[in-house]
């Protein structure tokens, strides 16, 4: 089975924000800035996985063009070397028909220039954010209640929280199975504060439809606002029963978990969460980062590093102190 090597040294590095990592490079801001163009054209209603791919899609195809155009004269050359390329490349040699013999990274700077993006591509940000999956009662056919719904996502946007509560609460009125409606009227409450109305908006919800990702996600959230962190990561537990291939719910698990004081199940989860962004090649794999660096300073002054250390192994990771 194949190792990860996950260095100490990086950890430690993490700890610190990830402020303006590729900024200060000319060339990893520009080709992000042209893939963030490219990702205006991905449409929000879709599964996660794909809109990853697509995203990466777009960064991808402008490292190589980026290359390319640096090292070629035309876009028919280009075009005509592309076409020699396959998914499997990495590292290509391409135009030794033409005595160039050049060698095209295919993934040269991909993470910082898809951490880049995550960071200031407004277009991604809203891509993974979205989750439009819907369900036989995620809207309602009730008129009147997608009336009170439409009033209330105005009030919503607008910030307008009491009044975004009255009309959600219209809506679940007239259609007691409107999906979209409960978990509305539970982030309206959120926002304002009031976590256990928020909680039984969520789980209202689940029992319209126990496969909606939205109401786990923010079920787990209000939990933890509440710092019932066990309540938190057993939600999350759910979550991950439901969508086993997503590393949300891995990451969120790993955080309540160790939160609650289970810090072997929380380190667990944690290396698991790092490596299902990191085969995903997501953004967020910063995120698990950063969390993996704090549990092991903390462990490490408790004196608890074993658990750490045992965690990385039943993960097959390799940790280079």
């Amino acid at each position: 089975m194949k190792s990860n090597r996950f260095s100490i040294l990086t950890l430690l590095l993490l700890v610190f924000p990830l402020i303006a990592i590729a900024q200060d490079d000319d060339s990893i801001k520009t080709i992000g800035d042209k893939a963030c163009e490219c990702t205006k054209e991905i449409s929000t209603d879709q599964v996660r996985d794909s809109i990853v791919k697509k995203i990466n899609d777009c960064i991808s195809s402008q490292i190589l063009l980026d290359q390319m155009t640096s090292q070629f004269g035309t876009p028919e050359e280009i075009r005509e070397e592309v076409s020699k390329l396959t998914d499997n490349d990495t590292v290509a040699e391409i135009g030794k028909n033409k005595g160039k013999n050049i060698v095209i990274t295919m993934d040269k700077d991909f993470d910082e220039i898809q951490q880049y993006m995550f960071e200031n591509c407004y277009a991604v940000k809203v891509l993974m954010s979205s989750n439009n999956a819907e369900s036989k009662h995620s809207m309602s056919k009730n008129k009147k209640a997608l009336q009170f719904y439409e009033e209330g996502e105005a009030h919503l946007v607008r910030e307008e929280y009491d009044m975004a509560i009255v009309s959600f609460n219209k809506a679940v009125k007239k259609d007691p199975k409107f999906a979209f409606a409960w978990d509305n009227l539970g982030i309206s409450y959120r926002k304002r504060g009031n976590y256990k109305e928020a909680i039984k908006c969520y789980e209202k919800s689940l029992e319209v439809d126990p496969t909606g990702k939205m109401p786990l996600q923010n079920l787990g959230v209000a939990y933890e606002y509440l710092k019932e962190y066990q309540k938190s990561a057993e939600v999350y537990d759910r979550y991950i029963i439901q969508y086993p291939n997503d590393p949300e719910g891995y990451y969120g698990a790993a955080r309540m978990y160790y939160f609650a004081g289970d810090y072997a199940k929380g380190v667990d989860k944690a290396f698991k969460a790092y490596l299902m962004y990191k085969e995903l090649q997501s953004p967020y794999i910063s995120d698990a980062q950063q969390v993996i660096s704090a549990m092991y300073n903390e462990l490490k002054e408790k004196g608890k590093l074993d658990i750490f250390l045992e965690a990385a192994k039943n993960n097959n990771i390799e940790i280079n102190e």
